[in-house]
């Protein structure tokens, strides 16, 4: 058995993954951002200029607000019909902001769903 595919998104691509996409594609995903706002189970990521992530928190997500996190989590719709958002399944601390250059996870991500073959075992749909 393969190893949990979790490709690196930005919020745009959030419905492609989505498992009403009809797309086959793995619906747990991993994210780069600035928390930016707690507000009890939920959180809100920033990803640099592409926009914000609501994500839903576990009882174990320590996030703190102003600092990078990388987020694994389910994509899923929340509730209210405000959109889709992530389903917090862990999360690692990269520290500040500061000291990370967003522009090169932004390429990571670009390249990495035009290459999928490079980074992805394709026989397992990503």
């Amino acid at each position: 058995m393969n190893a949990l595919q979790t490709p690196r998104i930005l919020p745009s691509h959030l419905q492609a993954f989505h498992p009403s996409s009809g797309a086959g594609r793995s619906h747990t995903v991993r994210v780069l951002g600035t928390i930016s706002a707690l507000r009890g189970e939920t959180a809100t990521i920033t990803c640099g200029t592409h926009g914000d992530i609501t994500l839903l928190l576990s009882p174990d997500s320590h996030l703190q607000m102003g600092k990078l996190f990388e987020i694994v989590g389910k994509v899923t719709e929340l509730d209210g019909g405000q959109g889709l958002g992530l389903r917090v399944l862990g999360t690692t601390d990269w520290g500040s902001p500061a000291n990370c250059d967003y522009k090169i996870y932004e390429k990571v991500v670009d390249v990495s769903h035009r290459c999928k073959e490079i980074f992805y075992d394709l026989d397992e749909e990503v």
